[in-house]
């Protein structure tokens, strides 16, 4: 975990792809993607199952190690549509139903309009919000309110070890936009331009690793 000050607010990192925002008592994600297997497999492609029982229980963990009063996420909650009887989204409906004194809400993202996000107990809203000096939105885009903190990209760096390369998940931090990377392990990664100034620091599976964007 690493402490960073982000438009004047405390906030800390988890190598688990999430931040937290102490002051608030948030825990903020992006691109969790819940259902991309399901949609994989009923479109013939043959993937293991498991992936959105997997990402609630990171959520489990995260929300229980912070402790948190909320959670917002930054667009694309889920993959695409869905059965009603689709089992991921009963387990997605439990999975809230247990978090219930928990505030939940959506910035709504280009994924989601395929599904009735609402059902799944979250909040769902539209466009940009505003929380403090930060304006929350899915895609990336500056904003005269505020600091954007967005997702949408999934981005991953390339990180050498010797003679290897390794593309792994970061959050990138420029100037007025924060990147955040995808939540959901079912997820690919994009390359993403890194600037002079950015603070980039790149998920391992059990720390983050701070870069230099040069």
């Amino acid at each position: 975990m690493i402490s960073i000050e982000l438009a004047g607010e405390t906030v800390l990192l988890h190598h688990d792809r999430a931040l937290f925002w102490p002051a608030r008592g948030v825990l903020i994600v992006a691109d969790v993607h819940l259902g991309k297997g399901s949609v994989f497999r009923r479109s013939g492609i043959a993937v293991p199952s498991g992936d959105t029982l997997a990402d609630l229980g990171r959520l489990d963990n995260l929300l229980a190690e912070f402790d948190a009063s909320a959670l917002w996420v930054l667009g694309d909650l889920v993959h695409g549509s869905a059965q009603p009887d689709t089992p991921w989204l009963g387990d997605v409906r439990a999975w809230r139903q247990r978090h219930a004194r928990i505030g939940m809400q959506l910035i709504a993202g280009n994924h989601d309009r395929q599904l009735d996000t609402a059902s799944l107990g979250f909040e769902v809203l539209p466009g940009e919000q505003t929380r403090g000096p930060f304006v929350l939105r899915h895609d990336p885009k500056v904003s005269a309110q505020g600091y954007v903190l967005a997702g949408h990209l999934h981005p991953g760096v390339t990180v050498r070890d010797g003679r290897r390369r390794h593309r792994l998940p970061a959050f990138v931090f420029g100037p007025c936009v924060g990147l955040f990377p995808a939540f959901g392990s079912f997820t690919g990664l994009a390359h993403v331009r890194v600037e002079a100034n950015d603070r980039v620091y790149v998920a391992t599976p059990g720390s983050l690793l701070e870069l230099s964007a040069r």
